[in-house]
Protein backbone atom coordinates (compact mmCIF):
# COMPACT_ATOMS: atom_id res chain seq x y z
CA UNK A 1 0.00 0.00 0.00
CA UNK A 2 2.76 2.43 0.90
CA UNK A 3 4.45 1.80 -2.42
CA UNK A 4 1.15 2.39 -4.36
CA UNK A 5 0.54 5.71 -2.43
CA UNK A 6 4.07 6.91 -3.29
CA UNK A 7 3.47 6.22 -6.97
CA UNK A 8 0.15 8.08 -6.85
CA UNK A 9 1.76 11.15 -5.26
CA UNK A 10 4.48 11.10 -7.90
CA UNK A 11 1.87 10.99 -10.69
CA UNK A 12 -0.04 13.93 -9.17
CA UNK A 13 3.16 15.99 -8.86
CA UNK A 14 4.08 15.38 -12.49
CA UNK A 15 0.54 16.27 -13.61
CA UNK A 16 0.65 19.52 -11.62
CA UNK A 17 3.96 20.47 -13.20
CA UNK A 18 2.56 19.74 -16.67
CA UNK A 19 -0.48 21.96 -16.11
CA UNK A 20 1.76 24.76 -14.85
CA UNK A 21 3.92 24.63 -17.95
CA UNK A 22 0.82 24.74 -20.20
CA UNK A 23 -0.75 27.84 -18.60
CA UNK A 24 -1.10 31.00 -20.75
CA UNK A 25 1.93 33.28 -20.76
CA UNK A 26 1.86 36.52 -18.78
CA UNK A 27 0.45 39.45 -20.77
CA UNK A 28 3.05 41.89 -22.04
CA UNK A 29 2.38 45.62 -21.55
CA UNK A 30 0.82 47.21 -24.64
CA UNK A 31 3.02 49.66 -26.48
CA UNK A 32 2.03 53.30 -25.81
CA UNK A 33 0.70 55.11 -28.90
CA UNK A 34 3.36 57.16 -30.68
CA UNK A 35 2.73 60.94 -30.63
CA UNK A 36 1.30 62.48 -33.83
CA UNK A 37 3.83 64.31 -35.93
CA UNK A 38 3.02 67.96 -36.71
CA UNK A 39 4.33 68.92 -40.14
CA UNK A 40 6.86 71.70 -40.11
CA UNK A 41 5.42 74.92 -41.48
CA UNK A 42 7.14 76.06 -44.59
CA UNK A 43 7.91 79.79 -45.01
CA UNK A 44 5.22 81.77 -46.81
CA UNK A 45 6.08 82.55 -50.39
CA UNK A 46 6.83 86.15 -51.31
CA UNK A 47 3.62 87.94 -52.27
CA UNK A 48 3.35 87.93 -56.04
CA UNK A 49 2.22 91.25 -57.49
CA UNK A 50 3.16 93.51 -60.35
CA UNK A 51 3.11 96.35 -57.80
CA UNK A 52 6.58 96.37 -56.29
CA UNK A 53 5.59 97.79 -52.90
CA UNK A 54 2.65 95.41 -52.37
CA UNK A 55 3.46 92.82 -49.71
CA UNK A 56 -0.07 91.47 -49.22
CA UNK A 57 -3.58 91.73 -50.64
CA UNK A 58 -4.54 94.81 -48.60
CA UNK A 59 -1.47 96.70 -49.79
CA UNK A 60 -2.09 95.62 -53.37
CA UNK A 61 -5.73 96.72 -53.15
CA UNK A 62 -4.86 100.19 -51.88
CA UNK A 63 -1.84 100.72 -54.11
CA UNK A 64 -3.82 99.69 -57.18
CA UNK A 65 -6.39 102.40 -56.41
CA UNK A 66 -3.60 104.94 -55.82
CA UNK A 67 -1.79 104.09 -59.06
CA UNK A 68 -5.01 104.16 -61.07
CA UNK A 69 -5.81 107.59 -59.61
CA UNK A 70 -2.43 108.97 -60.61
CA UNK A 71 -2.80 107.46 -64.07
CA UNK A 72 -6.19 109.12 -64.48
CA UNK A 73 -4.60 112.53 -63.86
CA UNK A 74 -2.82 112.11 -67.20
CA UNK A 75 -6.04 112.20 -69.22
CA UNK A 76 -8.56 114.02 -67.00
CA UNK A 77 -8.44 117.15 -64.91
CA UNK A 78 -7.76 116.51 -61.23
CA UNK A 79 -9.82 118.69 -58.90
CA UNK A 80 -9.17 119.01 -55.15
CA UNK A 81 -11.59 120.59 -52.68
CA UNK A 82 -10.36 121.13 -49.13
CA UNK A 83 -12.89 121.93 -46.43
CA UNK A 84 -13.56 122.01 -42.71
CA UNK A 85 -15.39 118.88 -41.61
CA UNK A 86 -17.09 120.60 -38.67
CA UNK A 87 -19.22 122.95 -40.74
CA UNK A 88 -18.60 121.72 -44.28
CA UNK A 89 -17.04 125.07 -45.16
CA UNK A 90 -14.90 124.98 -48.29
CA UNK A 91 -11.49 126.50 -47.67
CA UNK A 92 -9.92 126.26 -51.13
CA UNK A 93 -9.99 124.34 -54.39
CA UNK A 94 -7.37 123.54 -57.01
CA UNK A 95 -7.84 122.50 -60.63
CA UNK A 96 -5.07 120.74 -62.54
CA UNK A 97 -4.54 120.45 -66.26
CA UNK A 98 -4.07 116.81 -67.45
CA UNK A 99 -0.35 116.15 -67.94
CA UNK A 100 1.73 113.12 -68.89
CA UNK A 101 4.02 113.33 -65.86
CA UNK A 102 2.84 114.08 -62.33
CA UNK A 103 5.85 116.35 -61.74
CA UNK A 104 4.47 118.66 -64.44
CA UNK A 105 1.50 119.40 -62.19
CA UNK A 106 3.83 121.61 -60.18
CA UNK A 107 4.25 124.01 -63.11
CA UNK A 108 2.18 127.18 -62.52
CA UNK A 109 0.49 126.96 -65.92
CA UNK A 110 -0.92 123.53 -65.02
CA UNK A 111 -2.88 124.51 -61.92
CA UNK A 112 -5.37 127.10 -60.75
CA UNK A 113 -6.22 127.61 -57.08
CA UNK A 114 -9.24 129.46 -55.72
CA UNK A 115 -10.41 130.54 -52.29
CA UNK A 116 -13.71 129.63 -50.66
CA UNK A 117 -15.55 132.38 -52.59
CA UNK A 118 -14.00 131.43 -55.94
CA UNK A 119 -11.42 134.19 -55.84
CA UNK A 120 -7.96 133.59 -57.27
CA UNK A 121 -5.30 132.71 -54.71
CA UNK A 122 -1.60 131.82 -55.10
CA UNK A 123 -1.05 128.28 -56.33
CA UNK A 124 -0.98 125.80 -53.46
CA UNK A 125 1.25 123.15 -55.01
CA UNK A 126 4.33 124.88 -56.34
CA UNK A 127 6.81 122.89 -54.26
CA UNK A 128 5.11 119.59 -53.52
CA UNK A 129 2.46 117.40 -55.04
CA UNK A 130 -0.83 116.68 -53.25
CA UNK A 131 -0.74 113.65 -50.91
CA UNK A 132 -2.79 111.81 -53.51
CA UNK A 133 0.48 111.17 -55.34
CA UNK A 134 2.60 110.00 -52.39
CA UNK A 135 2.11 106.24 -52.90
CA UNK A 136 2.57 106.59 -56.67
CA UNK A 137 5.85 108.47 -56.34
CA UNK A 138 7.20 105.85 -53.91
CA UNK A 139 6.26 103.05 -56.30
CA UNK A 140 7.96 104.99 -59.09
CA UNK A 141 11.14 105.27 -57.03
CA UNK A 142 10.95 101.56 -56.22
CA UNK A 143 10.95 100.74 -59.93
CA UNK A 144 14.34 102.48 -60.23
CA UNK A 145 15.92 101.02 -57.09
CA UNK A 146 18.23 98.03 -56.65
CA UNK A 147 17.25 97.37 -53.03
CA UNK A 148 13.55 97.45 -52.12
CA UNK A 149 14.48 96.81 -48.49
CA UNK A 150 16.04 100.24 -48.18
CA UNK A 151 14.57 102.41 -45.43
CA UNK A 152 13.19 104.81 -48.04
CA UNK A 153 10.64 102.19 -49.11
CA UNK A 154 9.43 101.31 -45.63
CA UNK A 155 5.66 101.69 -45.53
CA UNK A 156 2.48 100.29 -43.99
CA UNK A 157 -1.12 99.96 -45.13
CA UNK A 158 -4.00 99.41 -42.72
CA UNK A 159 -7.60 98.90 -43.72
CA UNK A 160 -9.56 100.89 -41.14
CA UNK A 161 -13.00 100.49 -42.67
CA UNK A 162 -14.80 99.59 -45.88
CA UNK A 163 -12.74 101.26 -48.62
CA UNK A 164 -10.79 103.28 -46.06
CA UNK A 165 -7.04 102.89 -45.63
CA UNK A 166 -4.24 104.34 -43.55
CA UNK A 167 -1.02 104.67 -45.58
CA UNK A 168 2.30 105.43 -43.86
CA UNK A 169 5.67 106.25 -45.40
CA UNK A 170 8.77 108.34 -44.72
CA UNK A 171 8.47 111.99 -45.63
CA UNK A 172 12.12 112.91 -45.20
CA UNK A 173 12.35 111.91 -41.54
CA UNK A 174 13.10 108.77 -39.55
CA UNK A 175 9.48 108.18 -38.55
CA UNK A 176 6.65 107.01 -40.75
CA UNK A 177 3.95 109.62 -41.40
CA UNK A 178 0.35 108.53 -41.84
CA UNK A 179 -2.32 109.68 -44.27
CA UNK A 180 -5.90 108.41 -44.48
CA UNK A 181 -7.54 107.67 -47.82
CA UNK A 182 -11.02 106.72 -49.01
CA UNK A 183 -11.48 104.76 -52.23
CA UNK A 184 -14.64 104.96 -54.35
CA UNK A 185 -15.11 102.87 -57.50
CA UNK A 186 -11.43 101.95 -57.48
CA UNK A 187 -10.21 105.58 -57.35
CA UNK A 188 -9.08 107.68 -54.37
CA UNK A 189 -11.92 110.06 -53.56
CA UNK A 190 -10.77 111.65 -50.30
CA UNK A 191 -7.75 112.00 -48.02
CA UNK A 192 -6.85 113.58 -44.69
CA UNK A 193 -4.07 113.60 -42.11
CA UNK A 194 -6.55 112.89 -39.34
CA UNK A 195 -8.66 109.77 -38.96
CA UNK A 196 -11.52 111.92 -37.64
CA UNK A 197 -11.44 113.98 -40.87
CA UNK A 198 -11.48 117.45 -39.24
CA UNK A 199 -10.04 118.82 -42.47
CA UNK A 200 -10.62 116.70 -45.52
CA UNK A 201 -9.76 116.97 -49.19
CA UNK A 202 -12.23 115.66 -51.73
CA UNK A 203 -10.78 114.28 -54.97
CA UNK A 204 -12.59 114.43 -58.29
CA UNK A 205 -11.68 113.85 -61.93
CA UNK A 206 -13.46 115.59 -64.79
CA UNK A 207 -13.06 116.15 -68.50
CA UNK A 208 -10.73 119.01 -69.40
CA UNK A 209 -13.18 120.88 -71.59
CA UNK A 210 -15.85 123.58 -71.58
CA UNK A 211 -15.76 126.02 -68.67
CA UNK A 212 -12.76 124.34 -67.10
CA UNK A 213 -10.66 124.56 -70.23
CA UNK A 214 -11.76 128.17 -70.70
CA UNK A 215 -10.63 128.90 -67.15
CA UNK A 216 -7.07 127.89 -68.06
CA UNK A 217 -7.19 129.77 -71.36
CA UNK A 218 -8.24 132.92 -69.51
CA UNK A 219 -5.44 132.46 -66.97
CA UNK A 220 -2.58 131.34 -69.22
CA UNK A 221 -3.69 131.90 -72.81
CA UNK A 222 -3.77 128.20 -73.65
Amino acid sequence: MARRRSISLLVLTIAALSLSSCSSPAATPSASPSPSVTPTATPTDTFDSEILLANNEIEEEFLRAALDSCELAKTQSLVLWSYEESDGQLTNSTYFRPVESSEQLLFPENQISEGSAGEDIPDLYNNYLPPLFDPCLLEQQASLADDLNAELFEHTVEQIGPYEYAWSQHQGGANLEKMYYTVTDGIISRYSKDNEWPIGTEVMFMEFSGDLENKFIAAYGN
